[in-house]
């Protein structure tokens, strides 16, 4: 992703809480299905571990 550190920051802020959202409540995207958005969810978890923390959001938060 090309953008500058603090908007790049936002934008995967933004994708770590669809992903979520999606996770937890399905009928918000009914073309995803939640399993395939808590793998969304988790690469991104995965790769940005200092962002989920300032979040307060962990790897089990799409079951919550």
């Amino acid at each position: 992703m090309n953008a500058r550190p603090k908007i790049r920051e936002k934008l995967i802020e933004v994708k770590l809480l669809r992903w979520s959202r999606i996770a937890k409540w399905h009928p918000l995207d009914s073309t995803c299905p939640p399993a395939q958005a808590r793998r969304n969810y988790w690469r991104l978890c995965a790769r940005y571990p200092e962002i989920m923390r300032r979040l307060n959001l962990g790897e089990l938060s799409v079951y919550q």
